[in-house]
């Protein structure tokens, strides 16, 4: 997730680069062509249907990237949760605050004896929509699933939500991709999606 909004920044900084050069160009050429010479220039080669097009075009395909970002910029905030599940990363331990239905309630989960293995792993639905608000209590930590490509950043004094729907049952492991103090390694993520039939 964050190499797609460090690529999308990038994106958007050559988009401005290059909509901030093209009118200034057409300016400079435009006042230089007017400051040369008192005869309107007339070109022998004109095409007004290939002028047209390559102006029509171009019109069209900005104004569907322009669409296709609101509608990802806006994912996250008109997407309807049915539930909303708290996340807290800690030095070293993750704490979930979930929905009661199927067995929730607030709760830490430690690292087991096993690799990659918790004592309370965090219980979601399937087919389900969340709301995933992700914190920290210390130092910053990253609730990272790979098996879902999914990686929120925890940030002390600040609450960072994502949408999250799992589209199929089992027991996923993640880890924090951060590297958060001497006891890193000992954090995992353990999330295990099941069928509900509470919903």
């Amino acid at each position: 997730m964050l190499i797609v909004n460090s690529l999308y920044l990038d994106l958007v900084r050559y988009v401005l680069v290059l909509c901030c050069f093209i009118p200034m160009w057409v300016f400079v050429v435009l006042g230089w062509q007017l400051l040369d010479s008192q005869v309107p220039l007339s070109l022998e080669d004109e095409n007004n249907p290939v002028e047209l097009a390559w102006t029509v075009i171009p019109t069209f395909a900005v104004l569907g990237l322009c669409y296709f970002n609101l509608r990802c910029l806006g994912y996250d905030y008109f997407t309807p949760a049915k539930y909303v599940a708290k996340i807290v990363g800690h030095q070293w331990y993750w704490s979930y605050d979930v929905p009661c239905p199927c067995g929730g309630g607030s709760y830490d989960s430690f690292m087991s004896d096993f690799i990659n293995s918790v004592d309370k792993p965090l219980r979601l639905y399937s087919l389900c929509p969340y709301s995933l608000l992700v914190t920290s209590a210390d130092v910053i930590h990253s609730f990272s699933l790979p098996s879902f490509s999914f990686k929120v950043d925890a940030v002390p004094g600040r609450i960072n939500q994502v949408s999250f729907m799992a589209d199929r049952v089992g027991v996923f492991v993640g880890y924090c991709s951060e590297l958060c103090g001497a006891g890193h390694a000992y954090m995992p993520i353990v999330v295990e999606v099941v069928n509900c039939k509470l919903r």
